[in-house]
C-alpha cells in the first residue's frame, strides 16, 4: 500500500509537468522544494528532508525511513515591453504551476536510495497576436522532466557522498509570425488584377505563423557531498550538462484570405500560395540542461540557523547557437514583381538561433528560526544574475538580473509536516538590442517616385524595455513512514 502511494504521487507529478512551464532565470526554476525555497534556496548544506534530491542529494544519507514529499509552486509572472512608440505589451502567460515529488528510503544505515520527478528546466511566454516581436518569437514553451534515482553513502557521523543519474524528456514549442507581404502582393496582382498601374501589383500585407513542436530525451548525472558537525555544516553539489537532439513537426499557417486559390494566372505561377508553407519534419540539437555547481556552508545557532549558498551556472557552454533544420525547403517563384526577391527561401533548409548566453552566480541566503518543536519561521534573500546579454535578448526569453526576498513557515507532526512560502522576484530593466529585430517584406526597392508604395522592411522592436515582476508562492505535504 504505501509503495503503490508513493509511485502513484510520483507518476502523477510527471503527468502534471507536460502542460506547464514558468518564467525562471535562463530556463532554471530553482524552486523545487517550498522549505528551501522560504530560505531563498539556500539549502545544500542543509538539506535535511527528502526534497534534498533537488538541492544536495548526498542529505538523503542521515535521513531515517521512508520519507515522501509532495510540492505544488504557485507562479504570478507579471512582464512586460513598455515603449514610446510602439505601445505597451503585455506577455500573456503569467499563472503557472510547477509540482515536484521526492521519496528516499534508508535501506541501510549507510546506504539510502532516492527518486524524484522534477521539471528544473522550463520557460513560458504567450505575446500578443500583434505584437511589435512576433517575427522572433510568438509563443515560446520548453518543459523538461528530470526522472532522477539517487543512491547515497554515509561515511562515518559526518560525511556522505551522492551519486545520481538524470533521466531527462524535454519538449520545446516555439511559434512565431513570418511575412508572407511578397507572396500576397504579387497573388493580388497577377491573380486578383490589383494594380497601381499596369506591370506594379498594390502593396497587399499577410503573415504566416509558423508553429514547431520538438521532443527529446538525454541523460545526465550529478555527484554530492555533505559534512554535518555542529554548528556547521558544508555542502557541495555538481551537475552535469545534458544535450538534446529535438525532432518534430512543423506548421505553417498563412493568411487565406489573401493567399487563396483562384482566379486566371496569366504568367503560369501557383495561385494558391499556401502550397509553399507545407507541413514537415524539423529536428534541432540544443543542450537546454547547462552544467552546474553549488557550494554552501550553514550555521546552527539553534534556534537560529544561517546558510549562504553560491551557485554557478554554465549556460556558455549549453545555450551558445544552433540551427533548426527542416525536411521540404521551398522558395519564391522566379517573377519580375519580386524583383531581388525572386527564387529567395521561403521555408530555408535551416533556421540559425544565436543565444550566446553567459556563465553565471546566484548568491542565496537564508535563515530558519525554530519557535518550538514543531514551528519554524523561514526567510531568506537572493540576487541571480540572467545569462542572456544585451545582444542577443528578445521575446523568446527578455530576461535580466533580479533579486528576491522570501517567508515561510514550516509545521511538523511526528509522521507529517507542511511547509509554505511566499517570495517576490523584481527583475532590472532592459532592452531589447538595437538593429537585431529587423524584419523584411520580400518586396523589391521600386525607384523614385514610387519607393512609397512598398514597404520594404521595419524594425520590428527599435526601442522600449522590458520589465517584470513575479509572485511565487509554494504548499509542500511530507510524510514519514
Amino acid at each position: 500500500m504505501k509503495r503503490s502511494l508513493i509511485w502513484s504521487v510520483l507518476l502523477g507529478t510527471a503527468l502534471l509537468m507536460l502542460s506547464f512551464g514558468a518564467f525562471a532565470s535562463g530556463v532554471l526554476v530553482y524552486e523545487q522544494g517550498s522549505k528551501a525555497s522560504a530560505q531563498a534556496g539556500a539549502w545544500v548544506a542543509r538539506s535535511d528532508d527528502a526534497t534534498a534530491l533537488a538541492y544536495n542529494p548526498a542529505g538523503i544519507a542521515f535521513l531515517k525511513g521512508m520519507n515522501l514529499s509532495f510540492n505544488m509552486t504557485y507562479i504570478n509572472a507579471d512582464v512586460k515591453y513598455e515603449s514610446p512608440t510602439l505601445g505597451n505589451w503585455k506577455d500573456n502567460k503569467q499563472n503557472m504551476f510547477v509540482p515536484s515529488a521526492f521519496f528516499t528510503w534508508a535501506i541501510r544505515d549507510n546506504v539510502s536510495f532516492g527518486f524524484s520527478v522534477t521539471a528544473p528546466y522550463d520557460l513560458a511566454t504567450d505575446w500578443n497576436d500583434h505584437f511589435p516581436g512576433r517575427w522572433f518569437s510568438r509563443k515560446s514553451q520548453i518543459t523538461t522532466i528530470d526522472y532522477h534515482p539517487v543512491v547515497a553513502f554515509k561515511i562515518g557521523d559526518h560525511n556522505a557522498l551522492s551519486i545520481g543519474l538524470d533521466y531527462y524528456d524535454s519538449q520545446i514549442i516555439l511559434t512565431r509570425n513570418q511575412d508572407t507581404t511578397a507572396l500576397s502582393t504579387l497573388y493580388n496582382g497577377v491573380v486578383g488584377g490589383n494594380f497601381f498601374f499596369p506591370g506594379v501589383p498594390a502593396y497587399s500585407s499577410s503573415e504566416a505563423f509558423v508553429a514547431s513542436d520538438m521532443r527529446a530525451k538525454a541523460l545526465g548525472f550529478d555527484i554530492g557531498w555533505l559534512f554535518k558537525n555542529d554548528p556547521w555544516s558544508f555542502g557541495l553539489t555538481y551537475r552535469s550538462k545534458a544535450t538534446f537532439d529535438y525532432k518534430g513537426h512543423t506548421w505553417f499557417y498563412t493568411d487565406s484570405s489573401r493567399l487563396a486559390a483562384g482566379g486566371p494566372n496569366p504568367f503560369g505561377l501557383p495561385t494558391n500560395w499556401t502550397t509553399f508553407f507545407p507541413g514537415q519534419d524539423v529536428k534541432m540539437t540544443l543542450a537546454t540542461v547547462p552544467a552546474m555547481a553549488t557550494v554552501g556552508v550553514a550555521w546552527n545557532g539553534n534556534p537560529l540557523t544561517v546558510e549562504f549558498d553560491l551557485q554557478w551556472t554554465q549556460w556558455s557552454n549549453a545555450w551558445s547557437s544552433t540551427n533548426a533544420q527542416f525536411s521540404n525547403p521551398t522558395s519564391l517563384p522566379v517573377s519580375p514583381f519580386l524583383g531581388s526577391a525572386s527564387g529567395e527561401a521561403v521555408v530555408p533548409p535551416q533556421e540559425a538561433f544565436i543565444f550566446n548566453w553567459n556563465d553565471t552566480w546566484a548568491a542565496r541566503l537564508g535563515f530558519a528560526y525554530k519557535l518550538n518543536d514543531r514551528m519554524e519561521l523561514r526567510w531568506g534573500v537572493l540576487y541571480d544574475q540572467a545569462p542572456v546579454p544585451d545582444s542577443t535578448r528578445s521575446p523568446f526569453l527578455p530576461d535580466s538580473n533580479r533579486w528576491s526576498v522570501q517567508f515561510g513557515m514550516g509545521y511538523n507532526r511526528e509522521h507529517w509536516g507542511l511547509d509554505w512560502y511566499v517570495m517576490y522576484l523584481k527583475f532590472q530593466e532592459a532592452s531589447p538590442s538595437a538593429g537585431t529585430y529587423y524584419n523584411a517584406t520580400g518586396l523589391p526597392t521600386l525607384p523614385t517616385p514610387l519607393t512609397s508604395l512598398y514597404l520594404n522592411s521595419y524594425q520590428a522592436l527599435n526601442d522600449g524595455v522590458y520589465k517584470g515582476t513575479s509572485i511565487l508562492a509554494g504548499l509542500q505535504f511530507n510524510y514519514k513512514f
